[in-house]
């Protein structure tokens, strides 16, 4: 079971250097495309706990490094965000139906732009960087939002046709 945990993480890490070699490249979708968060939400679904952290961390420092913000910002945003999800997939969206995979996907762009922004202006405030997200930051939030529900539904579709994971499990 841990080299199958392993092959999940070393995949969704490459999903995330493939969006940071792309990123730079390609303005209007590199942008606004979060491979990060769907790979934390489908490792949510496949593996354990303790493996969606480290990928979480890995893939916010590699972020925090080719970003221009004070580092660990991203990690921290995403350590953050993968607990949160935990809580709510644990809780809330366990029948893993295709609703309960793309809700989880909408609020984890939500919170991980909530928490950043939150620490970009705590950050601001007390003088350690004068970055501050442009006036249509709320566009690329909402982009995201859009361009995440798409990829989950093609992650739930591509991984529920190969898998038994994703098919629904409704409680009595």
């Amino acid at each position: 079971m841990a080299d199958k945990n392993n092959t999940y993480v070393f995949i969704a890490l490459g999903l995330l250097l493939a969006q940071l070699l792309i990123q730079g490249s390609i303005g209007f979708w590199g942008g606004r495309i979060n491979l990060s968060l769907v790979a934390l939400i489908i490792l949510l679904n496949f593996s354990e706990f303790h493996w969606v952290v480290i990928f979480a961390v890995i893939s916010g420092l590699l972020s925090d490094i080719y970003s221009g913000l004070p580092f660990g910002l991203m990690a921290f945003a995403l350590f953050f965000s993968a607990a949160v999800l935990k809580i709510l997939f644990d809780n809330f969206f366990t029948n893993f139906s295709y609703y309960s995979l793309l809700l989880l996907g909408i609020i984890s762009v939500s919170l991980y732009n909530a928490i950043f922004i939150a620490l970009i202006g705590l950050i601001y405030l007390i003088g350690l960087s004068d970055y501050l997200p442009k006036a249509g930051y709320s566009y690329k939030i909402l982009w995201q939002i859009f361009s995440t529900g798409i990829l989950m539904s093609l992650a739930y579709y591509l991984i529920n046709s190969r898998s038994r994971k994703f098919k629904p499990v409704f409680l009595g």
